[in-house]
């Protein structure tokens, strides 16, 4: 459970006009907070859903941490409060999940005030599970805010979305983003070059900096060299691949990708449908290792780099490096 009571510093608008829509009344039953993955999404919809219960809001709307809600919130154990999640990462919300959601959404608040339920991500939900969730959301009770949270918009059912008000979280701008690890980092500068491996996602640089991540990151360079200097072949890279983190290596893909589009400025017909084809690989690759199907990792992998050696043209020594 998140012991934040302030939304990071590029979320202040975010509050700031769900703040005003409260004081007058108006905040909706659902809100989706979309945006990549990474930037501080969990993070906001726990401290919004701590401050409809907070008994003493600062000034700003933060809650305070203190009073007897905060505290029942901290702990996991407010009775109004509902969080709902896959039993495990990458895996299914349940329909049973959803059931259960059902009944605490048709009780009346046990202390008299909000009912706050956080659905994360709300893309893991399954196609049962979604179609029982539209009940809830369609009659979720008085003074009840659900806030589902989700990296993938286009992955929700169309009839859920259109039920929330959706709330846009873009990625920070990199000077915000640097001043921010920085002060993470009592004050000492963060290479540049870790806002730009992480994608300008905040939350992953901070695991840059503070997991083996960088050390994960040339593991993939590395077997990418050794796919260049035919050291290793795309069965070999393939069973590498699986022992890094798997959104992580689909995103350094995709970034090297744009790179040699930058770079190459126009690209011939054949070059053009290599790129497309190989972005359609990626996307469908993330899709399935983010889904229940339990996809073959070692095919997925193996023809992921088939098509990225007819992308980039592999001979000895040319491998695309990191600018």
């Amino acid at each position: 459970m998140s012991i934040v009571t302030a939304p990071l510093p590029w979320q202040q608008d975010q509050w700031r006009g769900l703040m005003e829509l409260l004081a007058s009344g108006r905040l909706p039953h659902a809100l989706m907070l979309a945006g990549p993955s990474e930037t501080g999404k969990s993070a906001f919809a726990e401290i919004l859903a701590q401050r409809l219960l907070c008994e003493v809001p600062d000034e700003l709307g933060y809650p305070c941490g203190q009073c007897k809600n905060c505290q029942l919130f901290r702990s996991g154990s407010h009775p109004d409060y509902y969080r709902l999640n896959p039993d495990e990462q990458g895996k299914a919300i349940r329909i049973d999940h959803v059931r259960e959601l059902g009944a605490f959404a048709n009780k009346t608040a046990s202390l008299g005030g909000w009912r706050t339920v956080v659905v994360n991500p709300a893309e893991a939900m399954n196609t049962s599970a979604a179609n029982a969730f539209l009940k809830t959301l369609e009659e979720p009770g008085s003074d009840t805010l659900i806030i589902l949270v989700c990296h993938r918009p286009s992955a929700v059912l169309p009839t859920i979305r259109s039920r929330c008000r959706s709330l846009t979280f873009p990625l920070p701008d990199r000077e915000a983003l640097r001043a921010w690890l920085s002060a993470r980092e009592s004050g000492r500068t963060p290479d540049p070059d870790i806002v730009a491996l992480a994608g300008g996602k905040p939350l992953r640089a901070l695991r840059f900096l503070e997991s083996d991540l960088l050390d994960q990151y040339r593991h993939f360079e590395g077997i990418l060299e050794q796919l260049a200097n035919r050291q290793s072949t795309p069965l070999e890279a393939a069973r590498q691949m699986q022992s890094l983190p798997e959104g992580d290596a689909i995103d350094w893909f995709q970034q090297r990708l744009y790179a040699i589009i930058r770079e190459r400025q126009t690209l011939q017909a054949l070059e053009t449908r290599r790129f497309f084809r190989l972005l359609d690989r990626l996307n469908r690759a993330r899709s399935l290792l983010q889904s229940t199907a339990n996809p073959n990792r070692q095919l997925l992998w193996e023809e992921v780099l088939l098509d990225w050696m007819s992308v980039v043209n592999l001979r000895p020594g040319t491998a695309p490096r990191r600018r």
